[in-house]
């Protein structure tokens, strides 16, 4: 049985959003929790105690990585957990898309979710009932235009992690991949933002403002959806309703889901654009 209380989670990217939600969830039930994130200040917004292990950490940094997984151990003893959340966004057509952006997100989005992995693997191992929770997106089921670098590194980590669920199926350790919709959370302005999804010239600010007024879900929300999929070991997790309808649209019609979702998005974000 996986009983949260008796759980040691690692979270990276726990500084904001899903990452500070699931953090402070885990805590309420009695987990003891490494925290981590890139941005030191963020983690001001968690109370340290004895339950709690909070780290500066690049997820880029895979020595890093390495290091931050034995002093869980060091702390804490073991690690049954590690939800590999920490993630940026892209907005740029191909045509005109710098290749070290597209480094950029893919050293984030999903080497971040591999050094992740092999860090904490061997300690996973260990554990009589263990998790990697690993953060997709919507963006990893479908693709949507100027999100190329984006979708690349969110299906990326779609497929690495349904191949590493076979790869351990006959282990104690259990993989679960996340898929969100929109989540009221920082990723836009933690971002890069040149193109809109009609290929007009856009930036951070007005990106956001844009998904502020489309996200639907609270990152509140968001964790506790995760939690339940992480107790139950389900291999796949889609939070929210745009999640959910788009996941079964794209489904039932791959080839041309886009001929669909493209135009209805277009219009609703002029219309948003004009409120």
């Amino acid at each position: 049985m996986f009983e949260i209380s008796e759980k040691v989670i690692a979270i990276t990217g726990a500084g904001s959003g899903i990452g500070l939600a699931l953090t402070r969830l885990c805590l309420s039930k009695g987990a003891r929790v490494a925290a981590s994130d890139v941005n030191p200040e963020s983690l001001g917004a968690l109370n340290a105690g004895d339950q709690l292990m909070v780290s500066t950490l690049d997820v880029r940094d895979r020595a890093a990585v390495g290091r931050w997984a034995q002093d869980i151990a060091a702390r804490f003893g073991a690690c049954d957990v590690i939800v590999n959340n920490a993630g940026v966004s892209l907005s740029s057509r191909v045509q005109t898309m710098q290749r070290e952006d597209f480094e950029w997100i893919m050293d984030i989005n999903f080497w971040g979710v591999v050094n992740g992995v092999e860090a904490f693997l061997p300690l996973l191992e260990k554990s009589s009932a263990a998790r990697i929770v690993n953060l997709s997106s919507l963006f990893g089921l479908m693709a949507v235009p100027s999100q190329a670098a984006y979708n690349a590194s969110k299906f990326a980590v779609r497929g690495y992690s349904e191949a590493i669920r076979q790869d351990l199926r006959n282990s104690t350790v259990k993989v679960v991949t996340v898929h969100p919709g929109g989540v009221k959370t920082n990723i836009v302005r933690n971002g890069k933002h040149f193109d809109s999804l009609d290929g007009l010239e856009t930036d951070m600010d007005t990106s956001a403002a844009m998904f502020a007024k489309i996200a639907s879900t609270t990152p509140e929300q968001a964790a506790k959806i995760i939690m339940n999929g992480m107790c139950k070991g389900k291999p796949r997790v889609l939070i929210g309703r745009d999640a959910i309808f788009l996941d079964k649209l794209q489904r039932l019609l791959p080839a041309i889901y886009d001929r669909l979702t493209v135009p209805v998005s277009l219009r609703g974000s002029r219309r948003l654009a004009r409120q």
